[in-house]
C-alpha cells in the first residue's frame, strides 16, 4: 500500500513539473492560437500551418509556431506564452519579464521571429510588403514599455491584427504556390526532428553570433562595403537588399 501512495505522489509531482515546463507551456500557447485562429479568420481566406521546422542556409534549422497564408501576406508568428510584466523594445537584444518580483531575461521575440521571417522570405522569394513578423503573447502578460502593433497580447489582438491587413499582395494561384513549397520544405513532425532542432539550437548557442564575419540581423556573412557619400568604410549584410544588417568596420 505504501508502495502504491508513493508511485502516486511520484506521479502527481511528474505531472506538476511538466505542466510548469517551457514546452508544456509552448505547446499550450500554440493549440490556443491555433483554436482562435481556426474560429476568426475565414478559412476560404486564410490558411493556418503550425508548427513547421525548416532547414536554413547555414545548416541549421528553424522552427515556427504559425504561418498563416492569405492573399494579404504571409504572416509569421511567434507565441509567448507568458505572465507578469513585460519591460522591452524593437531595438532590445534582451527583453525582461518580471514575475512575483523575479525578474527575468529572455531574446527579443521580435528579432527571434525576423530569422523566421527571413528563411520563409528566402524559401519562397517574397517582398518586405509580403511577410509579416507578428509576435503574439498569450498568456497573462502586461506590456509596461510602449510596443510596436505587430507585438499582440491576446489570440484575439492576434487575429485582430491579422484581418487589419485589407491591402491585397498576393494572387490566388501564389497563395497555393507558397502553401505547397512550405509544406514541401518543411522537416517531417517527429520527434527526431524536434529533438534535432534542439540540439542545433544548443550548437547555436555555444557559437559566438555577433561576430565580425556575422550580419547582426540575419547571421549571414558581412562583406566591407564603401558609403558614397562620405567615402568610409563598414560591414554590410551579403545578402543585400533581402537583408540590410550593417555593423562598424574595424
Amino acid at each position: 500500500m505504501e508502495a502504491v501512495i508513493i508511485i502516486f505522489f511520484l506521479l502527481v509531482f511528474a505531472l506538476g513539473v511538466y505542466l510548469r515546463s517551457p514546452s508544456f507551456k509552448g505547446a499550450a500557447g500554440e493549440a490556443r492560437v491555433e483554436r482562435v485562429l481556426g474560429r476568426s479568420l475565414p478559412a476560404d481566406e486564410y490558411h493556418s500551418l503550425r508548427d513547421i521546422t525548416l532547414p536554413t542556409i547555414r545548416g541549421g534549422t528553424t522552427q515556427i509556431d504559425h504561418v498563416v497564408v492569405s492573399r494579404y501576406g504571409v504572416f509569421v508568428v511567434e507565441t509567448k506564452n507568458m505572465a507578469g510584466w513585460i519591460f522591452g523594445g524593437p531595438n532590445q537584444a534582451r527583453w525582461t519579464q518580471t514575475l512575483h518580483r523575479h525578474k527575468q531575461q529572455f531574446q527579443n521575440p521580435l528579432r527571434q521571429n525576423y530569422k523566421h521571417v527571413k528563411v520563409l522570405q528566402d524559401l519562397l522569394g517574397l517582398r518586405e510588403n509580403q511577410i509579416f513578423n507578428v509576435v503574439a503573447f498569450v498568456g497573462d502578460a502586461i506590456p509596461k514599455t510602449p510596443m510596436p502593433r505587430n507585438v499582440v497580447w491576446s489570440e484575439r489582438q492576434l487575429a485582430q491584427f491579422i484581418n487589419s491587413q485589407r491591402v491585397a499582395v498576393l494572387e490566388g494561384a501564389e497563395v497555393n504556390s507558397i502553401k505547397r513549397r512550405i509544406r514541401e520544405a518543411a522537416l517531417k513532425s517527429n520527434r527526431s526532428t524536434r529533438q534535432a532542432h534542439i540540439q542545433n539550437v544548443k550548437a547555436a548557442k555555444l557559437t559566438p553570433k555577433q561576430t565580425a564575419s556575422a550580419c547582426p540581423r540575419c547571421g549571414a556573412n558581412m562583406v566591407e562595403r564603401t558609403n558614397k557619400r562620405s567615402g568610409d568604410t563598414f560591414l554590410g549584410c551579403s545578402r543585400f537588399p533581402q537583408c540590410r544588417g550593417t555593423r562598424p568596420a574595424g
